[in-house]
């Protein structure tokens, strides 16, 4: 042993107290101090896209609040595993922070054999958008509304398909739980992205889409007919909701930002502030407003209990599509 350094015996409870408080303080010294150089934002979506957008527009306010950049780095592939993966391997000093879907625990979790995280690897520190979708035909179909299409479903099974963004999407999963409460039996297509199905729609080889608002506000040749909502949307006020028409489902087309769980509790915490200040802010509303997302701020207790809510929906709805690896 070597002379003159204390030991855990020779030290003492006072000692041991004297040690646990200067350790506290000096976390707070150094969460006070964030950031001291740049941090990198993992977002699992393309450049241009809106979820990636309201990513940048998010920190280029939490550059000028703190005084220190905070970099985008777009992660894509497998899903949000690419982007789940570079977070889980970055160093835990609060310097690597992701902004991304929850379907990075609500269903990769249920869906890989061998995830590479557990549930308990990142801390959600806060939402920071809800993209809403719509059930959505060509402006030309014969389906005037959400229950006559059920109703054609359910006297042709299998004949009606519609296009999503991969299998275990979010819009996937909007459109499998909505025909499995209805009883009908609908093929799901699926595409790289809603831009890739959107032709296929409009030409007729497909007969509808789960889409963003952000497509049914910019596409003329599309129509809508239910929008997955408790509540009906302001820019489209007279479209009725899939609750209200009996199939109350929540869509997982919702994310926020992200940290690996053992960075550290200060920085969690000034992180999760900073969040609030930023979604709340009106250069990241209007450009949510842009992109047709709503920019709707859960702090870390609230977004953690949605995530486990769906986390545990999810899991039911996937073995009884039977999409669990």
């Amino acid at each position: 042993m070597t002379a003159g350094l204390p030991t855990l015996k020779t030290m003492g409870l006072q000692g041991l107290l004297l040690l646990g408080i200067a350790s506290l303080a000096s976390a707070n010294v150094c969460a006070q101090d964030y950031p001291v150089k740049p941090v990198q934002v993992i977002v699992s979506l393309p450049a241009g896209t809106g979820i990636d957008v309201l990513a940048r527009t998010l920190s280029q306010g939490m550059d000028a609040k703190f005084a220190q950049r905070f970099l985008v780095v777009n992660r894509t592939g497998q899903g949000v595993m690419v982007a789940a993966n570079a977070l889980n391997t970055a160093q835990p000093d609060g310097y690597t922070i992701a902004f991304m879907p929850a379907t990075l625990i609500t269903v990769q979790l249920h869906r890989e054999k061998q995830p590479p995280y557990n549930r308990n690897t990142f801390v959600p520190i806060c939402q920071t958008f809800d993209n809403v979708l719509f059930v959505t035909v060509a402006a030309n179909s014969p389906f005037g509304d959400l229950q006559s299409m059920l109703a054609f479903a359910k006297a042709n099974p299998g004949k009606l398909r519609y296009g999503t963004s991969g299998i275990a999407s979010a819009p996937h999963l909007a459109g499998a739980e909505l025909f499995q409460r209805a009883g009908v039996q609908v093929e799901d297509i699926p595409y790289a992205g809603e831009t890739a199905y959107l032709p296929h729609i409009l030409g007729g080889q497909i007969e509808m889409g789960m889409v963003s608002a952000f497509l049914v506000s910019s596409q003329k040749g599309i129509r809508p007919l239910a929008v997955f909502s408790k509540e009906r949307q302001k820019a489209f006020p007279n479209l009725p909701t899939t609750a209200e028409l009996g199939h109350p489902i929540s869509t997982l087309a919702y994310g926020g930002l992200f940290i690996r769980s053992d960075a550290p509790a200060a920085i969690i915490g000034r992180l999760d502030s900073a969040c609030r200040e930023m979604v709340n802010s009106a250069s990241y509303g209007e450009m949510a407003d842009k992109q047709a997302v709503r920019a709707t701020y859960l702090d870390r207790k609230d977004f953690t209990a949605r995530i486990d809510t769906d986390f545990t929906n999810i899991g039911r709805l996937l073995d009884s599509l039977k999409l669990k690896d």
